[in-house]
């Protein structure tokens, strides 16, 4: 597995403690390169390459992949001394977070997740069309990549993470380093959507966990962290106005403001 380590920029300490980041789908471990230097002195930065991403190849075009396969590989850059680390996951790498602290909660000392799309927590009635709204881009998505009409699934995923017209921006040299990404992002649907943890399950999380999601993320995203809440006696929900689901790309120093470092005792909800 690929990894980028760093040492905190801040106030260097020849003790540190370790904090693990894991990106988004279609991207890589140097999404969290601004995160550097915004972290408190004396951390240590570990961001790896999830599976088949950046420049990791251990993944096979079509292969299945599970979120606890995910999950176990990222394990093995945890520290080998056993001491838990902050951990850190965006969307995608959310979803593989909350499988690492569910799995091996004694591995994960604090918890931060913006927008992590375990979808099968909107089981309930109220979000059983949200929930199919998501199966449906997704399930086309999927049906785009395994026509190889790869393009075509990646303007469609860009736009719906990221709001209409947003692939129409993207520079024509960049499209397709996102068309090349989008097999791993199709088996990461059907990851996604095969996700038979039990949802309640969720309350067992005893660690500080905090919640961010994008006040202009989509709908789908942001229902999956209130319903993640509701299961989480301890986490506390942080709304970033303005921002939307690749905040965590697109606006690092507000996103990074709201990490969970330390145990937080702040109320519930809040609104920045």
């Amino acid at each position: 597995m690929s990894t980028v380590h760093y040492l905190s920029a801040a106030r260097p300490s020849p003790v540190f403690e370790h904090v693990v980041a894991l990106h988004c789908s279609g991207s890589s471990g140097r999404q969290w390169d601004p995160y550097v230097e915004r972290l408190p002195g004396g951390m240590r930065l570990t961001a790896p390459d999830l599976m088949g991403s950046g420049r990791d190849p251990a993944w096979t075009p079509g292969a299945p992949v599970t979120l606890e396969a995910e999950a176990r590989r990222v394990l093995a850059v945890l520290p080998g001394d056993g001491a838990p680390v902050h951990l850190i996951g965006h969307s995608y790498g959310g979803a593989v977070a909350l499988d690492i602290a569910m799995r091996w909660p004694e591995r994960v000392r604090t918890l931060t997740l913006y927008e992590p799309v375990r979808f099968a927590l909107l089981d309930n009635a109220e979000t059983a069309g949200i929930r199919q709204l998501i199966i449906d881009a997704g399930t086309r998505i999927v049906q785009l990549v395994n026509a190889g009409r790869l393009h075509e699934s990646a303007a469609m995923f860009v736009d719906y993470w990221s709001g209409r017209g947003t692939w129409d921006k993207v520079p024509v040299p960049r499209r397709q380093m996102f068309a090349d990404r989008m097999p791993k992002v199709a088996a990461e649907f059907d990851a996604l959507f095969g996700d038979d943890m039990p949802t309640e399950a969720y309350r067992q999380l005893s660690m500080p966990m905090r919640l961010i999601a994008g006040m202009r993320s989509p709908l789908t995203a942001r229902k999956v962290v209130e319903q993640l809440a509701m299961r989480c006696r301890h986490a506390r929900v942080v709304h970033l106005a303005g921002l939307g689901h690749m905040g965590p790309v697109t606006h690092p120093a507000r996103v990074a403001a709201h990490l969970v470092m330390q145990p937080c005792r702040e109320p519930l909800a809040e609104a920045a």
